[in-house]
């Protein structure tokens, strides 16, 4: 039992640790496209073709995007977190009972 639980702590600590990569990665990827939709549909131009329709509805769907990378990220990173927390509480555990 003592070998399961040690290779159940190990895989959770390395899932711990890529979520916390992804959400990483979707921070990043929030940013660009938030530089992206500034540049391109947040100017005068960028508003008038918006207005107008001449962008197809394609700012709004990279704010749609963004907002979907963005709350996606955190609850990755909110997963992450717990993973790490969990087996780093089961070790201490199995530690204390040692």
């Amino acid at each position: 039992m003592g070998a399961a639980k040690t290779v159940f702590l190990t895989v959770l600590m390395i899932a711990g640790i890529l979520l916390l990569a992804l959400s990483f990665a979707a921070s990043y990827t929030d940013e660009y496209l938030e530089e992206r939709i500034t540049e391109e549909c947040e100017d005068e131009i960028g508003t008038i073709g918006e207005i107008l329709g001449a962008d197809e509805g394609q700012c709004q769907d990279a704010r749609d995007l963004r907002e979907q990378v963005s709350s996606i990220g955190r609850l990755i990173g909110i997963v992450g977190a717990g993973c790490i927390a969990t087996a780093i509480l089961m070790i201490a555990l199995r530690r204390r009972r040692d």
